[in-house]
């Protein structure tokens, strides 16, 4: 099964919430639809001084072909955005797919059609 990774910046998080459960939310949003391999804050570029922290999800999607591979791992990555939208302000949504040892990013791919529905283009994988 392919694996991705899909991140946010997380800007701050809402008053009263604890910072490790922004991870939390996030893993919950994506477990939700997918296989969570695993869950971490990126803290590297905070610690340079050039950006924010990242919350990062790996995760697997069911084995088809790489449209639709990334269309679920777009869904999953929405997914991880929305969840963590409840708890912290973020930014900057980001999907890499594991390719040849390497964490490529991809692209929002188009919608299969223009009628597909909110819920459907956002279910990510296997729904």
């Amino acid at each position: 099964m392919p694996s991705f990774r899909a991140s946010v910046a997380i800007q701050a998080s809402r008053p009263g919430v604890a910072p490790e459960a922004v991870l939390e939310s996030a893993r919950g949003g994506v477990a939700a639809h997918c296989h969570v391999e695993d869950a971490f804050v990126d803290v590297l570029a905070l610690s340079r001084g050039a950006g924010l922290p990242r919350v990062v999800i790996r995760f697997l999607v069911p084995a088809a072909n790489d449209p639709d591979e990334d269309r679920a791992a777009w869904g999953a990555g929405r997914a991880l955005a929305t969840a963590v939208g409840k708890v912290a302000d973020w930014s900057d949504l980001q999907v890499h797919r594991r390719s040849r040892g390497r964490w490529v990013r991809i692209e929002v791919p188009p919608t299969p059609s223009a009628t597909v529905s909110v819920k459907r283009s956002s279910a990510g994988c296997g729904e």
